[in-house]
């Protein structure tokens, strides 16, 4: 059994525990992809907030926070099973960072996730400053967090540019 220092969970060492932290932190295999895995790994943040938009604005953030912990935990456990220090096949923290984009935005329809997808994608892969200090934290926050202040960013870009905007929203 392991237990992480930083977040407390204890994890068996199984095989079949440790398959379910790869399905679990590949977001049900889309991580395996190919071909930019994590671009298709942002549709599964899109779902999710899809899925708790009309929730209260506390349940949203509870479901959100939430998660956040839960993706920090798999994808360290993800990088302690596979010794890889960022895995590719981890695409927790963009279901997260993607979910982040779009969280609270008031106005939600086909162009609003569009320009939250391409958003996000943009800061993800460029990280530039502030987001590429966070890509310094170790294990799976470090995984998480430069997706989540992504994502951060990526909704107060989208929330200017709605508000600049409003005929194409």
């Amino acid at each position: 059994m392991t237990t992480s220092k930083k977040i407390g969970i204890s994890w068996t060492n199984s095989s079949s525990a440790n398959k379910t932290v790869y399905l679990l932190s590949s977001g049900l295999g889309i991580g395996y992809m190919p071909v930019v895995p994590a671009t298709f790994g942002s549709l599964w943040g899109l779902l999710a907030f899809y899925l708790t938009s009309e929730f209260s604005w506390y349940i949203q953030i509870l479901l959100f926070s939430i998660t956040t912990i839960i993706s920090i935990a798999l994808a360290e456990r993800a990088q302690q099973i596979s010794r890889i220090e960022d895995p590719s096949f981890v695409i927790v923290d963009e279901i997260v960072g993607m979910w982040a984009t779009l969280l609270f935005i008031w106005k939600v329809n086909f162009a609003v996730y569009l320009a939250a997808f391409i958003l996000f994608r943009i800061f993800d892969i460029l990280k530039f400053f502030p987001i590429n200090l966070f890509e310094s934290y170790e294990g799976g926050t470090g995984i998480v967090m430069d997706d989540l202040v992504a994502g951060m960013l990526a909704n107060i870009a989208l929330r200017t540019i709605i508000l600049i905007f409003p005929a194409f929203f």
